[in-house]
């Protein structure tokens, strides 16, 4: 079934879902994650719910808007979480702590759904990838505001952002894939070592600093 033609703005508006449309949904998301959204089908995702599969089209529009749907929660509830840690009375040294720390918080909290934003974002409509991308934006300006920030009281040495920008979303990435996945791997060790390691690439001195 083709995708809905319903505006592109929000997939999960405000409002409390209908209990079966979220069984649905955690049952979907369960399985995009563990098996891939490509293996599993309509008659899985059915069989998982012991319902028959014309039965989703009572909860569903189709199977790659429900991916759109769980992918589009993960990267607002996202956004939400990097707004709330980064005060805006706070210094720029202390707002690169807290989005560090909140970003893979955040995303090692979420494992499931961090897994299918990653992974499964290539499914989606190019009208859907676009909604996305929107919001993944609005996530890097707020660290591209914390460094110009820092950039322009001397607090952070001057880079092109640009540049370090993959890379440093990279690493947050990263280190929440890799707390998820290796149970050897502690969080506040983790977020120590990244914040240890950015705070250092982009600081103009070296004094000591306390990390958060």
């Amino acid at each position: 079934m083709a995708p809905s033609n319903l505006p592109m703005n929000k997939a999960t508006p405000d409002v409390i879902l209908a209990a079966p449309h979220l069984q649905v949904r955690n049952i979907a998301l369960t399985l995009f994650a563990e098996q891939g959204y490509q293996s599993v089908s309509l008659r899985k995702l059915a069989s998982a719910l012991g319902i028959q599969a014309g039965s989703l089209y009572n909860h569903i529009a189709c199977k790659q808007d429900l991916l759109f749907e769980l992918i589009d929660e993960h990267e607002s509830d996202l956004l939400d979480a990097l707004e709330t840690s980064v005060l805006s009375n706070a210094k720029p040294l202390e707002k690169l702590l807290a989005y560090i720390r909140a970003h893979i918080d955040f995303n090692v909290g979420h494992a499931h759904r961090r897994s299918i934003a990653q992974l499964e974002f290539r499914n989606l409509s190019p009208s859907q990838q676009r909604v996305i991308l929107t919001t993944r934006q609005m996530q890097t300006n707020i660290l591209s505001n914390i460094v110009n920030q820092g950039i322009q009281q001397n607090a952070f040495n001057q880079i092109q952002f640009k540049a370090t920008e993959t890379l440093l979303l990279a690493m947050l990435n990263e280190a929440a894939f890799m707390i998820s996945t290796d149970r050897s791997a502690a969080l506040d060790d983790t977020i120590y070592s990244l914040q240890k390691i950015i705070t250092a690439l982009l600081r103009t001195d070296s004094t000591k600093i306390k990390l958060s």
